[in-house]
């Protein structure tokens, strides 16, 4: 954000270059750099590394009793290992399951929700949801420190969460019952129900 008063500002009549633009009063929009997934390979050797997801934490400075590879015993994570099988199904366009998902369902338990559903994507559908992704962000700024690559492909960790639960209905019918388009319009409504805390955090997750 620019804040302060409004100045006049010299007209420029021919397009500076970028380094010079400031000075004219010309604001350069800077082109979303979608090439980065256009020759993605699989790798098995690869695709067996996971990236790992980032938790979200509490406001106010309080941290997450979740800590990444460390097995917590039952009962220690209150709230976020609270039992998801009254979830409302899954479906399209619209539903009861978005409204659970933001006000019933936890911060760490929508963050696991989003690594069990980007799990269990194919990695084409993985591009797919990377480019809609960019194109929600509308921010070149942002979206072109997303990294590219086989990287920025592979499985998420999910034991970052370990034992927070997730609607796992929604991952079974996510996977075997939804066309590529449905998908991305799954993980569209589920990242603009996200407040801007959990959607840096999905961001982060991929820069």
């Amino acid at each position: 954000q620019v804040s302060g008063s409004w100045h006049k500002r010299r007209v420029c009549f021919c397009p500076p270059p970028p380094s010079l633009a400031p000075a004219c009063g010309v604001t350069v929009a800077m082109p979303i750099d979608y090439s980065k997934f256009d020759k993605i390979e699989d790798s098995d050797d690869e695709a067996s590394e996971v990236v790992p997801a980032k938790t979200a934490g509490k406001p106010q400075g309080e941290e997450e009793p979740v800590v990444q590879g460390t097995v917590l015993p039952p009962g220690s994570l209150g709230e976020h290992e609270k039992p998801l099988d009254d979830a409302p199904e899954l479906s399209l366009p619209a539903g009861p399951w978005l409204e659970f998902y933001k006000d019933k369902m936890t911060a760490p338990q929508r963050m696991q929700t989003l690594v069990h559903l980007w799990n269990s994507a194919e990695q084409e559908e993985r591009v797919e949801f990377l480019r809609h992704l960019i194109d929600l962000i509308n921010n070149p700024t942002i979206s072109n420190r997303i990294k590219g690559g086989q990287e920025i492909l592979k499985d998420l960790d999910a034991n970052f969460y370990h034992g927070v639960t997730y609607p796992e209905r929604w991952v079974q019918t996510f996977k075997e019952e939804l066309v590529i388009d449905d998908k991305k319009v799954v993980f569209e409504k589920l990242y603009k129900t996200l407040d801007p805390h959990e959607q840096r955090l999905v961001i982060g997750t991929l820069t």
